[in-house]
């Protein structure tokens, strides 16, 4: 009972915590092909739980490759349909660096990621491109077989017009596998702006439903979940 005790507290946080609170679900579908490639499709929706605001869709696809042992890369787009008058639709190119590795014996594993991005809007509005890197380091610890949590900080550096560190992010989550093909993904994030002059944290709830798409040849190898969590978390 107790991971579901723990996805169902992440689920009711919105009732406590303060106003502006973001709200982000959505679902992944994932296939292995090889022991060395996979494809990825997600789709999310994010809004602001209390106002409604930034009521918005996003698309993702990307494909991953090991290159050796526990390091893989994964190139991605992202593609934001507009949603308001003032905000235009927006393309993220990306490309992931991932890498884990178990702490021991024990339940421990460290995994990191470092995400390089480019992003802009398909219509000029002066704004111009944003390119970022984010390097992101996490524990991930196995509380029971089809259970996992995980806590993770990550930061963001803009190479655009801010040249600066801009955010921090403090993440706690947890993945419970339901059945061989079906997970649920679940967090709470905190986020702060590093350079206004009142700095923000913004909370952030997350839920995700990730689908192994089906495969009816027979695997001569363990599959290994090679997008680990939501691509969008």
């Amino acid at each position: 009972m107790r991971p579901y005790l723990l996805l169902s507290l992440l689920l009711t946080l919105p009732h406590w915590l303060p106003a502006q609170l973001n709200l982000f679900s959505g679902a992944s579908f994932e296939h292995e092909v090889t022991p060395n490639w996979g494809y990825q499709f997600e789709v999310e929706h994010r809004q602001v739980v209390n106002t409604g605001d930034d009521n918005r869709v996003l698309l993702l696809g990307a494909i991953n490759h090991r290159i050796v042992g526990r390091l893989d890369v994964t190139p991605g787009v992202r593609f934001t349909p507009r949603y308001d008058t003032d905000e235009p639709s927006t393309v993220r190119l990306f490309t992931d660096l991932n890498f884990s590795h178990p702490l021991g014996e024990g339940p421990f594993s460290l995994e990191a990621r470092v995400r390089s991005q480019y992003e802009r809007a398909l219509a000029d509005n002066g704004s111009g491109p944003e390119v970022a890197v984010r390097p992101r380091v996490g524990i991930a610890y196995q509380l029971l077989e089809h259970t996992g949590l995980v806590a993770e900080y990550e930061a963001r550096y803009r190479f655009d017009t801010r040249d600066a560190w801009t955010q921090h992010r403090y993440t706690f989550g947890m993945e419970q596998q339901l059945s061989t093909r079906i997970s649920v993904e679940a967090f709470f994030r905190l986020e702060r702006e590093i350079d206004p002059p009142v700095p923000e944290t913004e909370p952030t709830i997350g839920v995700f439903l990730v689908y192994v798409l089906p495969d009816r040849r027979d695997r001569d190898w363990r599959y290994r979940s090679p997008f680990g969590r939501s691509l969008l978390w």
